[in-house]
């Protein structure tokens, strides 16, 4: 009971993320206009308005060496089982391998059907335009997150297996493309939520 709970609380914030006040769908200039209940919308506000130079360089690193945590840890890991004949690190690699090959080729997929526009394009939480990735490049490949797909995908095997302090990892990434201005809110959710789910069950499998 209470799991189905905190899944049904999960779903009203997914859902409630893309619901906006009529005067603010329409974009008229009213009073009620400024009320929204996006919290797309109010994340990146929230977050706009508290940046601060620490958080610019825990973002930037994260960033910048985004593809070390992403495809260096299974890798290394995988190679250090195999070389010292640990193989709950190397089942434990193989697993993040094959769950973050997944949900990219699951997020890749959305991404094109969806065709999001990310929020520093500044045309609001509900710009889509359906397979404008194909013509118009990444711009609208906002939804959903691939880098927080694929850090859960990489980072829940190692979690499960050894402690939950690893979360850590894939929870700063997927903060920090908020704070990055690339991806929404719900974005990062449902990316977090598609790598999580999908090494959960290459994990148990």
């Amino acid at each position: 009971m209470r799991k189905r709970f905190i899944l049904f609380l999960i779903v009203i914030l997914v859902f409630s993320s893309i619901i906006t006040a009529e005067d603010t769908v329409t974009n008229q200039s009213t009073p009620t206009s400024k009320f929204t209940l996006n919290l797309d919308d109010l994340s990146r506000n929230l977050v706009q308005h508290n940046t601060n130079s620490y958080l610019d360089i825990i973002s930037n690193f994260l960033t910048t060496y985004d593809y070390y945590f992403l495809v260096g840890t299974p890798v290394v890991g995988y190679t250090v089982g195999y070389l010292t004949k640990d193989y709950r690190l190397k089942k434990v690699s193989e697993d993040a391998i094959i769950s973050s090959v997944i949900s990219g080729g699951i997020t890749l997929l959305t991404k094109i059907v969806v065709g999001r526009e990310r929020p520093y394009a500044e045309d609001g939480s509900f710009s889509f335009k359906p397979f404008a990735p194909l013509t118009q490049g990444a711009t609208y490949t906002s939804f959903p997150s691939g880098h927080s797909a694929i850090a859960w995908s990489v980072y829940t095997p190692y979690a499960k297996e050894y402690t939950w302090w690893i979360y850590i990892i894939p929870t700063s990434i997927s903060l920090s493309r908020i704070y990055e201005d690339v991806h929404w809110l719900s974005d990062v959710v449902a990316g977090s939520f598609l790598g999580y789910y999908t090494a959960s069950y290459v994990y148990y499998f």
